[in-house]
């Protein structure tokens, strides 16, 4: 969408190194004889059709190409104005998983399953990792606030950065519960309750995953090039 291969550029070039430079070379010594042995109207004639053919063959393609660029350009720069707030909203729909007094989120399932020594031995949330996640994401929300289209594809290189990471430490969660159910070292009312909790956390996670994605999706057939990664994982049920 936004670029055009170079063989075209190169064979539209050629045309005039092919067919106009031979044209002009012949057409001189035809215009100093016909100006020398007819009248001189000839002349003005034959130098006028040389002019046009530069004209039709360099000049117009070169403005062609400078309205297509100027258009593909001011194309470009509506859409990275149009995508840096989808960017922000994205985020904001991430931003209340990132609070750790939340009851209904990830982290807090996570997080409360590991209050007795005998869940810590499978169940270790990762604190360091949870609270440097939820700076970033502070930061990251501001950044992408104030962001200009200039800044279009630094903002959305961070943000799909970010929610890769958060994709990723979700899952770490999801393997530690896979291992402590299938080990079945806690009472089945406990297994209950811990899937119940993980189930309705993991629905809000992954419409929040789902929505980026098709955000993703949306840029890149924008754009006609891949601009944001579209592979983020879900996370799957506690059975």
């Amino acid at each position: 969408m936004f670029g055009k291969p170079k063989e075209v550029e190169g064979n539209k070039t050629s045309i005039f190194k092919d067919y106009v430079v031979p044209i002009g070379s012949l057409l001189i010594p035809a215009i100093a004889f016909l100006a020398q042995n007819t009248s001189p109207w000839w002349g003005s004639v034959a130098i006028a059709a040389y002019v046009a053919i530069v004209i039709i063959f360099l000049v117009v393609p070169a403005i062609v190409r400078v309205g297509k660029k100027w258009k593909t350009n001011l194309t470009r720069k509506r859409l990275e104005g149009s995508c840096i707030p989808k960017f922000a909203a994205s985020l904001r729909r991430f931003s209340p998983m990132m609070e750790s007094n939340r009851s209904d989120t990830i982290w807090k399932v996570w997080n409360d399953s590991s209050m007795t020594p005998e869940m810590r031995t499978f169940i270790r949330p990762n604190q360091s990792s949870f609270y440097t996640l939820a700076a970033w994401l502070n930061c990251l929300s501001q950044t992408v606030d104030s962001a200009k289209p200039s800044s279009f594809k630094l903002v959305a290189s961070e943000t799909a950065t970010w929610v890769q990471q958060y994709a990723s430490f979700c899952r770490d969660a999801h393997s530690q519960f896979e291992d402590l159910l299938r080990n079945n070292h806690i009472a089945d009312t406990k297994a209950r309750e811990i899937k119940k909790d993980w189930n309705h956390a993991r629905d809000e996670h992954n419409q929040a995953i789902i929505n980026w994605k098709t955000l993703c999706s949306e840029i890149n057939s924008s754009f006609g090039q891949s601009i944001c990664s579209e592979h983020y994982e879900t996370l799957k049920t506690l059975e």
